[in-house]
């Protein structure tokens, strides 16, 4: 796999020849910050099954001997990056905007387009309401459009409160999918933005590059710009604009905190607070893009915060410091203000666990119901 192009590809060596098995201006694979990955597999009749990330979603192409291609499994909009081969059947973890995550099963056999297959009875699950499917809006940004997805609730006319969710990452992805988060904010009224900002995986490496020395600036005026764009077009209710973000969603959460506009309050969950402590924390392979990423924009600080911060954080967190994320919150609340921040008990880096995620999500919602009841100035 190389982004040689500029894009992730897969190549094929050859007799000392090197040949792209799918020539495609796309990446085929995540941004490696992370190990073990699987973006391709091998079929016994020497088909080629890969992942190709365009933007929000990701699709699975066939690729057989003589270089034919088929798409396969159209249902599916986001494909996790453990594809597995066994026979002529293709095993993925897959998604679409009214199904959740769930393992998915294809015939390789079958012809192009043929639905993947739910696996069990919970893989692929729909919820007993028909969410309403997101759709990919522009706003104009310092350096260029800035597409996002955009979550409304239904019946409820607009301006509503508005949610902007800055991912982890923070080279990650905005998949195209059932998500529950989302969907919890969006039955309580809100409407919720993922913005793909300037560093996200899936637009090259040009793109994703942009973002080293500017960590904690593009990311926060890219969805800076969502949220105005929003609240100009009538969607967002101007005073009612929050950020969350968690892990280095929640730095991002942080840093648009410390900027007088445009949000109201922000939720930080299991945040990297200061990227250079955090770069020494992570695997040694990581260090390299943690320290490319690093710039100016420095640690996030209580004196330099603009709005109110909810801080949330997991006791068994092994990847951001709970004790840190703590301190932050005393620190905050010492200066006054709106602020609160919620310790889970034993939770993770993740809050894998049903009630950590429970109570973390009640506890966000009060506090931006708070913030929009409390009297203004």
């Amino acid at each position: 796999m190389s982004d040689r192009t500029g894009w992730w590809n897969l190549y094929r060596l050859r007799d000392d020849t090197v040949t792209p098995v799918l020539p495609i201006d796309a990446d085929c694979a995540p941004a490696p910050w992370e190990a073990g990955y699987q973006s391709y597999g091998f079929a016994p009749d020497g088909t080629i099954v890969l992942t190709v990330l365009n933007g929000f979603s990701a699709e699975l192409v066939a690729v057989d001997p003589s270089g034919g291609r088929r798409r396969l499994g159209p249902n599916l909009t986001s494909v996790k990056p453990y594809i597995a081969v066994d026979e002529g059947r293709l095993a993925v973890i897959g998604s679409s905007p009214s199904s959740a995550p769930g393992l998915w099963s294809l015939d390789l056999a079958a012809q192009a387009d043929a639905p993947a297959i739910p696996v069990g009875t919970r893989s692929g699950a729909v919820p007993p309401w028909a969410p309403v499917p997101p759709s990919i809006d522009t706003a104009r940004g310092a350096d260029g459009p800035v597409y996002f997805l955009l979550h409304r609730p239904a019946g409820i006319a607009a301006p509503v409160p508005l949610l902007v969710r800055a991912h982890p990452g923070p080279t990650d992805d905005v998949p195209l999918r059932l998500d529950w988060t989302t969907q919890f904010f969006v039955s309580h009224g809100f409407a919720v933005a993922e913005v793909l900002y300037r560093g996200s995986t899936g637009l090259g490496r040009a793109f994703r590059q942009v973002l080293h020395g500017h960590w904690g600036e593009y990311d926060v005026e890219d969805c800076a710009a969502a949220a105005e764009h929003l609240r100009s077009t009538g969607v967002a209710l101007p005073g009612a604009m929050f950020i969350s973000g968690a892990s280095a969603g929640g730095y991002t959460a942080l840093q648009a905190a410390s900027r007088p506009e445009p949000f109201a309050g922000a939720t930080a969950t299991s945040a990297i607070i200061d990227p250079a402590r955090w770069e020494l924390s992570v695997p040694e392979f990581q260090r390299p893009h943690a320290a490319a990423l690093r710039g100016p924009a420095g640690s996030a600080t209580p004196e330099r915060i603009r709005c109110p911060v909810l801080v949330i954080h997991g006791t068994a967190d092994t990847i951001t410091s709970a004790a840190e994320a703590m301190q932050f919150a005393q620190d905050l609340a010492a200066l006054g203000g709106d602020h609160d921040s919620l310790l889970l008990e034993d939770g993770d880096h993740y809050l894998s666990a049903p009630a950590a995620r429970e109570q973390a999500l009640r506890a966000e919602l009060d506090f931006y119901r708070r913030l929009m009841t409390r009297p203004r100035a």
